[in-house]
């Protein structure tokens, strides 16, 4: 559900006629919803069963795809597009504080072998769009598939056994040394914001920084994309082997100090082998640094595991939009090179605000 999005927008634009910018909004209204189901995870002080709300975002989710798949106005599928995010990201809060809790202290690794499925899918879903929209099933048949996928998930988190959440006052590692206080605060969520806003911004502008200044053409250009994601799923492999010897912090820093490497080569790359190389290594650290910063902040909360996780959400949705669009404003001005140096200043953010939570 959040990789179907961004392959579909072409044909929603061509079924409904809109223009670049209202199409989009579909990806605004979506970051939204995700943002909104952070703030209320991270609000949340009811004891509400985790599986309910995992199978009921995951259900509501998928009617709510149907309607983006299926609409036929610009209308239908903006709200649609925010109601499945929203659904969708509070039953991943749910499944993310699930893995926490039951890994412990082996959260680290846990959640990288999370975003390795969440690679995984990213990866197969254009592809699927793509095999589809050649058949009679047409492309919005990818909406009938996911919900059957979401259908047997609601089976599967029906069927587990999972801890109940505990209350943010009543959790026992609140008290733990090591737990900080200072709520929406944490340096943690300094880095969510900015590593997020780098995985965005690379991703958004990939295509169009190697086909205008590279000089890819625009079908090498846009199936280049798919070695950005490839190169994240090795560092999320990596990170979730390396997490059950190395302390997150250091693997974190080992991340980031690799996206530096790997971005400088990228933005002064003028043919394929140079842009390659850069997109390979900074691929890797851009991988593995959501979940080791995930798992970083639920360690350093106060809150329980599905509040921790609710503010991680809660900030990776403006990190979401504000660095597209930083890139893009700067592009508009100096061009698209130029644009992309946000991506190693936001590492080097991310960077400073780890060190604070190290030595704070």
């Amino acid at each position: 559900m959040n990789a179907v999005l961004g392959p579909v927008l072409p044909y929603i634009r061509d079924a409904e006629h809109i223009s670049y910018f209202v199409g989009a909004l579909h990806q605004a209204a979506y970051a939204i919803g995700g943002g909104v189901a952070g703030l209320l995870a991270a609000r949340d002080r009811r004891s509400s069963g985790r599986a309910t709300v995992i199978a009921a975002g995951l259900t509501g989710a998928a009617l709510a795809g149907l309607a983006v798949g299926y609409g036929t106005r610009p209308a239908i599928t903006l709200a649609a597009a925010l109601v499945m995010s929203l659904l969708a990201t509070s039953a991943l809060i749910r499944l993310w504080a699930v893995l926490s809790d039951v890994h412990g202290a082996q959260r680290a690794v846990a959640m990288s072998e999370g975003e390795v499925s969440v690679s995984l899918a990213g990866i197969l879903t254009p592809l699927l769009i793509g095999a589809l929209a050649a058949t009679t099933l047409t492309w919005r048949f990818a909406f009938v598939l996911g919900a059957g996928t979401a259908g047997l998930a609601v089976l599967g988190v029906r069927r587990a056994r999972m801890p109940p959440a505990a209350d943010a006052d009543a959790d026992p590692q609140a008290t733990r040394p090591g737990r900080s206080a200072r709520g929406w605060r944490q340096p943690t969520l300094i880095v969510v914001f900015a590593i997020v806003g780098l995985e965005f911004s690379l991703s958004f502008w990939l295509a169009s920084y190697l086909n205008d200044d590279v000089g890819f053409a625009r079908g090498a250009a846009v199936a280049a994309v798919s070695g950005l994601y490839a190169s994240s799923l090795a560092g999320r492999l990596l990170a979730s082997r390396l997490a059950r010897h190395v302390s997150a912090e250091r693997l974190l820093a080992a991340a980031l100090g690799t996206a530096l490497l790997g971005l400088p080569v990228l933005l002064i790359a003028t043919d394929a082998p140079v842009a390659a190389v850069g997109i390979a290594v900074a691929g890797i650290g851009i991988g593995a640094m959501f979940p080791l910063t995930s798992a970083l902040h639920v360690k350093a909360s106060a809150l329980s595991a599905d509040g921790a996780m609710g503010q991680v959400l809660a900030v990776a949705a403006p990190g979401q939009l504000a660095g597209p669009l930083t890139a893009g404003a700067i592009a508009e001005t100096a061009g698209l090179r130029a644009g992309l140096v946000v991506l190693p200043v936001l590492a080097l953010v991310a960077a400073a605000a780890l060190y604070r939570h190290s030595t704070g």
